[in-house]
């Protein structure tokens, strides 16, 4: 009978990357006052239908996506960084994306302003008409369509830079609350061999998986070199590892450090070897002897 495959599955990348963060949250206000100005300006805007309207919108359109790149840039850099460990990031990224979302709906509006600017152009053959009276018409009706996008663009523009400030306001509570807690709290101690392991998947993660039909649990780092899953195990408990359990386990099931796997890991003094001690003992015996 055909043994059943064995298929190791394929780590995701979960490589903590150490950055600046003071210079990101720095960052945020920036772009936080740079949708400000937007917004003000085009608050301020008055269109006039035709060419000039054109000229308007297009370059509010092209400062407004400029600063959705801005803002992807942003979320980038935190995602994926130190800040990930730090409680309550994941709500602060989830705003991160709104504020992309909300710049982008903003750049959509000015966009649907463009489109309906009526322009001037020749029209099809056909019976003549008085031009004058049907561009009056065409401008008449594109103007509170207009003004209306123009409204809404702004609109999602001041939610844009509100949620920029919140978020810089919130990264600086959230990391004066972590090292108040980490020189108030002691972190958790860890044997040497689970220091071994977190030691390995603080750089880059692992995966734990199923290998057969028969339920074994194995579990690897992020150079397929195997975990020890009793210790593995044993720090799933105590909280210092994370597992991603939205995969099933034949899958793959990608494994992290906590916030507090950082902490143990950070804080662990390593015990004395006993060979070393003993060999020192022995020493001190031997000089003893020969002092008699």
């Amino acid at each position: 009978m055909a043994q059943p495959l064995t298929t190791v599955p394929h780590t995701r990348s979960s490589t903590i990357r150490q950055i600046n963060l003071q210079a990101e949250i720095a960052r945020l206000r920036q772009l936080g006052s740079d949708f400000e100005d937007l917004h003000s300006e085009i608050s301020s805007l008055t269109l006039t239908p035709r060419t000039d309207a054109r000229q308007q919108l297009t370059s509010k359109i092209v400062s407004t996506n400029a600063l959705v790149h801005r803002a992807m840039e942003c979320l980038a850099a935190l995602d994926g960084s130190q800040y990930t460990a730090v409680p309550g990031s994941c709500p602060s990224l989830e705003a991160l994306a709104s504020v992309v979302l909300a710049a982008s709906l903003a750049a959509s509006d000015l966009a649907l302003a463009l489109e309906a600017n009526p322009l001037e152009g020749a029209p099809f053959p056909g019976p003549s008409a008085d031009e004058a009276a049907v561009r009056k018409a065409r401008h008449a009706e594109a103007a509170p369509t207009m003004a209306e996008h123009l409204a809404n663009a702004a609109h999602q523009l001041d939610l844009a830079h509100t949620g920029c400030y919140y978020l810089a306001s919130g990264i600086t509570r959230d990391l004066k609350q972590q090292a108040e807690q980490n020189q108030t709290t002691p972190a958790l101690k860890i044997t040497d061999s689970q220091h071994a392991v977190l030691t390995r998947l603080s750089q880059g993660g692992g995966t734990r998986y199923v290998i057969s039909r028969h339920g074994v649990l194995k579990a690897i780092d992020k150079d397929r070199a195997t975990v020890n899953v009793t210790t593995l195990n044993a720090l799933l408990k105590r909280g210092l590892i994370g597992v991603d359990t939205t995969t099933p386990l034949h899958q793959g099931q990608r494994l992290h450090l906590t916030a507090e796997g950082h902490r143990s890991l950070a804080q662990h003094k390593p015990t004395a070897a006993p060979t070393q001690v003993a060999v020192t003992f022995s020493a001190t015996k031997q000089t003893a002897g020969r002092t008699r």
